[in-house]
């Protein structure tokens, strides 16, 4: 641990716990609800759609009625228990109260081996669900304890005490699950950490052992916090970063509460550029570079809104640009409301920082500016070595004028039971993790860690060279140790030309004869040849021309669309997930070629003229514009 967090620990052991007996007192206080409620009607339409939420909730089916027997309930029980809490503080309404009562009741009535999906029933002592549980129904005290009878409040008090919070602890002090340990430090610690931490608060008076429980909560917390990046970002992506950082967020403020002060999580030093990472791989629209298991947006089903949680990075810190971030899709719910300070003005970061490469998670990302039509480029090429990685070494994204033109085809709904997350093999045969997800190269029909080829970091990409300019951001990764001894070399480099251009190098080398086929994903309108792809999709065009080879013979484009079938873990039902994309390469093995593609965003009547020259150290590429203006570009090559 850092001197940051041993001293914090320290603190916690000297500092006393303040047991209020008013509510609500984690993430807010009772003094603050008039004003959060006044606030609340003066957003346009949010009242109402806090309503209609809560009356769906109160009016809707009986709880617990699964489609599928056995499947996984937690999900449901926070999608249906968020609207009812949010209602309850927000609108003082009784009824969402009380139907917020049966809904815990229920749930609770529930035989405590199906809190955790199918999945993971036998395999983990403390799977997160069990804190999360003591998390959510620890929110529904604070907000709803005025509403319940007080025997009601303790008893749903002692239910996280002695079920909830002893597993975790037990968990904890005897390393029984994976997360507990201490080279592990990923989105599990802190999810079960912060979680425990929170429900403990909650319920403080009842937990006989609280001050272990909160010492090994704020443990694993700063365990993971410690891990974070000077730069600030998250190897497992950003869905995952503000999904699983938010729990140790919440807990934090509420043990700043708590502690009066004395104990404040947001003083740690890896908070200071946390919000730098997601700031950077949000894209114009406000979607996420959805790379590893990560979706473009966080689903609106479920249940509490993780982008709320860059509103309280942004409050924490002071930063306008990361509130002008968390601001982009112009959302609000509960989190948003809560810690989106209106007196802090949203600010555009500086032109000058529009492209970074983030180290530990193998990612670049450039754009042409922060405006919502910018042209923005995700390109990744990392070890595979952290959970919920994907075989997608040297692939990038492209998105322009609000619009995904080539993409990433991001992740599916899971396949516990089915192997999905096999890492040694079946994981990468789910077409969203292998690398026939991506756009990057398949080689002799298969990609990146083939089924039963081995994981780990020795199968990996690296971003070996970054440099962001004025005019042109070229970033350069190598790719040829993911592929298990099939490549000798398989260098992409590619070249932003701001505002709009992108150019693909790539050098592939092998010792013997290998199939090449280069992969475009896409989800829109495509057309064109083997020489020319146009992709539309909403008002936004893209020009795919391939430049090198300038002569073809014996040569093959694909569009495919591939539709899986398979059972998801959680629900339990039949899910159909697609992937589609053009390809392109030789028909007939070759052991060496180097490929050039250029990618243009905008009308493809402006798309430029291209031109290139080898010599020894580089490959000099020459662009003309529809307007006369001309522009060199030298890419660095190894010969």
């Amino acid at each position: 641990m850092n001197e940051f967090s041993m001293d914090l620990l320290d603190k916690l052991s000297k500092a006393a716990i303040i047991s209020s007996p008013t509510r609500p007192r984690l993430l807010l206080e009772s003094g603050e609800v008039r004003a959060i409620r006044d606030r609340a009607r003066a957003i346009p339409g949010f009242v109402d759609g806090v309503a209609g939420k809560a009356r769906d909730a109160v009016e809707g089916d009986p709880f617990f009625h699964p489609k599928v027997e056995d499947s996984y309930l937690y999900r449901p029980f926070l999608n249906m228990l968020m609207p009812l809490l949010t209602a309850t503080l927000v609108l003082d309404d009784e009824r969402s109260a009380a139907r917020a009562r049966e809904t815990v009741e229920a749930f609770f009535s529930l035989p405590s081996g199906q809190i955790p999906p199918p999945a993971r029933r036998v395999d983990t002592y403390c799977h997160h669900s069990i804190p999360n549980t003591s998390a959510l129904v620890g929110l529904a005290l604070d907000i709803c304890s005025e509403h319940w009878p007080a025997d009601v409040v303790q008893s749903f008090s002692e239910r996280i005490s002695n079920d909830f919070l002893q597993t975790f602890l037990v968990a904890w002090q005897e390393n029984k699950d994976f997360w507990t340990l201490p080279t592990y430090n990923f989105n599990w610690k802190i999810m079960c950490c912060g979680d425990s931490g929170f429900g403990a608060l909650a319920c403080r008076e009842t937990v006989p052992n609280l001050s272990q429980v909160l010492k090994a909560s704020l443990e694993g917390t700063l365990q993971v916090l410690d891990t974070i990046a000077p730069q600030g970002d998250w190897p497992e992506g950003p869905s995952y970063y503000l999904g699983s950082l938010r729990k140790g967020l919440a807990f934090g403020l509420a043990l700043r509460r708590a502690t009066g002060g004395a104990v404040d999580i947001f003083d740690h030093p890896s908070l200071k550029n946390a919000g730098d990472f997601i700031m950077h791989v949000t894209e114009p629209d406000g979607s996420f570079f959805n790379f590893n298991d990560c979706r473009e947006t966080w689903p609106p089903e479920s249940g509490y809104d993780a982008w709320g949680n860059m509103s309280l990075l942004a409050n924490m810190s002071g930063r306008g640009e990361w509130a002008r971030t968390a601001r982009l899709r112009n959302h609000w719910s509960l989190e948003r409301l809560l810690w989106d300070d209106p007196s802090l003005e949203s600010t555009s970061p500086p032109e000058a920082d529009t492209a970074r490469h983030f180290h530990w998670s193998g990612v670049a990302t450039m754009r042409s500016g922060w405006d919502d039509d910018a042209t923005f480029i995700g390109f990744k090429s990392a070890k595979q070595d952290v959970g919920h990685s994907q075989s997608d070494a040297n692939s990038f994204v492209v998105s322009s004028r609000g619009e995904r033109l080539l993409v990433d085809e991001g992740t599916w709904p899971y396949a516990a039971l089915l192997g999905f997350f096999d890492y040694e093999g079946r994981r990468f045969n789910y077409d969203a993790n292998g690398t026939i997800g991506h756009n990057s190269l398949m080689v002799d029909g298969q990609g990146q860690h083939p089924a039963g080829g081995g994981y780990g970091g020795e199968y990996s990409g690296e971003i070996v060279d970054f440099t962001a300019g004025t005019d042109v951001d070229i970033v350069v990764g190598d790719a040829a140790a993911a592929y298990g001894g099939r490549l000798e070399r398989y260098r992409r480099s590619l070249a932003f030309v701001k505002p709009d251009l992108v150019l693909i190098y790539d050098q592939v080398r092998s010792t013997e004869p290998r199939y090449l086929e280069w992969l475009f994903h896409h989800d829109g309108e495509i057309s064109g040849n083997e020489d020319l792809t146009t992709i539309k999709r909403g008002d936004a065009s893209l020009t795919l021309a391939r430049v090198l080879p300038e002569e073809i013979e014996c040569w093959r484009m694909s569009d495919v669309e591939r539709t899986s079938i398979y059972t998801d873990s959680n629900s339990l039902e039949m899910v159909r997930p697609r992937i589609r994309y053009r390809g392109f390469g030789p028909f007939h093995p070759c052991e060496a070629m180097d490929a050039l593609w250029a990618v243009h965003v905008g009308d493809p009547e402006d798309r430029p003229r291209i031109g290139t020259s080898v010599d020894d150290k580089h490959l000099n590429v020459s662009i003309t514009f529809t307007d006369g203006s001309r522009r060199e570009v030298e890419i660095a090559r190894t010969p």
